[in-house]
């Protein structure tokens, strides 16, 4: 009797164990003796809480890609900025608890990917939630993603873009973007030279021909004066119409270095992003139009599509018109870009907005 009871309480154990602690019914108050803001729950139960209270469909989401509690509102309520993934993207929304129910407020972001920054920019004890949006199209491993950061505050009755109000933030990145890329172009700079230099083979500063160099082999193909004796390799040193024999450097020759590969990892972003935050802050109307025509003007139809993406932004007459040509572009998928850029364009600026959804508490049970 005593071990059927002992198998009892174990079996009560871990079945208490493994039930998993409701996020809906916690305390989200900032000053809660456990703050979720100190102490995250795990992402398996945000990602069931998501799913059971906010969705109302098991299927969804497949993954949380970030989470994190913050008091956004400065009520004294904690909001969570979740961004949830589908299996490829992460979508990021804010959820609010509030009495009845919640609010999931749901951020146009594109194919988010990085995690947001939460910040008070303004020194004054708000916090704003930075978030990075699509400035170009996604294209894999084809092509870098152009983003551009938007910053978002609570504004009394829903989550707004305030990004005007902070200037001096993009200043910054500006700064920042601006010396990235002249580090990165003075690399490849140096890379180029290297290249060069190594392309045109090893040369002797002797005021005549350049010295020849042969690999270790060629003494067996009777090549130098010791060829087929198993010595060390020779070269020939043409001076004055005299040949001179000359031993070769020990261990095989110098391998050519590879020319560089197109850089689809950052630095055609950085100057798409640096030229947008260039336009937003009023230093050129028409900033990165010389970067997007050589884009445009590319035999690569990633390029041409990014181009597309980058002059819609820019949005001003000539940029329109390279758009037109671009709609014409012997490519389908870069002429597609292109009218869809154009459709864009005539329906004015892009404005990156927030959807809310209010959810009763308790509504509903997930659906399979």
């Amino acid at each position: 009797m005593l071990i059927l009871s002992c198998l009892l309480a174990a079996r009560i154990a871990v079945a208490a164990s493994s039930v998993q602690p409701d996020l809906a019914s916690m305390d989200w108050s900032a000053k809660a003796p456990h703050s979720l803001a100190t102490n995250p729950p795990p992402d398996d139960v945000v990602k069931a809480f998501m799913s059971d209270k906010i969705h109302h469909f098991a299927g969804y989401p497949l993954g949380i890609c970030y989470a994190r509690f913050a008091d956004l509102r400065r009520s004294g309520t904690l909001s969570l900025v979740v961004s949830e993934g589908d299996g490829r993207f992460c979508h990021l929304s804010v959820v609010d608890k509030i009495a009845g129910g919640f609010e999931d407020y749901g951020f146009d972001l594109g194919h988010y990917e990085e995690g947001p920054e939460i910040k008070d920019l303004g020194g004054d004890g708000n916090l704003e939630l930075v978030a990075p949006a699509d400035l170009t199209g996604y294209y894999g491993a084809l092509h870098c993603m152009a983003e551009w950061p938007v910053i978002y505050a609570w504004t009394g009755s829903t989550y707004s873009d305030v990004s005007s109000r902070y200037r001096s933030y993009y200043e910054q990145q500006l700064a920042s973007l601006k010396k990235e890329i002249a580090q990165t172009e003075a690399q490849n700079e140096r890379a180029e030279k290297a290249l060069a230099a190594q392309g045109a083979g090893p040369k002797a500063e002797t005021g005549g021909e350049a010295l020849r160099w042969w690999h270790p082999q060629a003494s067996a193909q009777g090549k130098g004066a010791n060829a087929g004796k198993g010595s060390q390799p020779v070269a020939e040193e043409h001076l004055g119409g005299l040949t001179v024999e000359v031993p070769a450097p020990e261990g095989p020759p110098p391998q050519p270095l590879a020319p560089p590969e197109p850089d689809r990892a950052g630095l055609d972003c950085a100057k798409a992003e640096a030229a947008k935050m260039e336009r937003f802050l009023g230093i050129s109307r028409d900033a990165g139009m010389g970067d997007a025509i050589k884009w445009a003007n590319s035999n690569n139809p990633v390029d041409r599509e990014f181009a597309a993406d980058v002059l819609a932004d820019i949005g001003t007459p000539e940029a329109i018109e390279y758009l037109h040509t671009l709609s014409r572009d012997t490519n389908s998928e870069v002429a597609m870009t292109a009218k869809l850029e154009l459709k864009q364009v005539s329906h004015g600026p892009v404005k990156h907005t927030v959807d809310l959804e209010s959810i009763p508490d308790g509504a509903g049970k997930p659906s399979q």
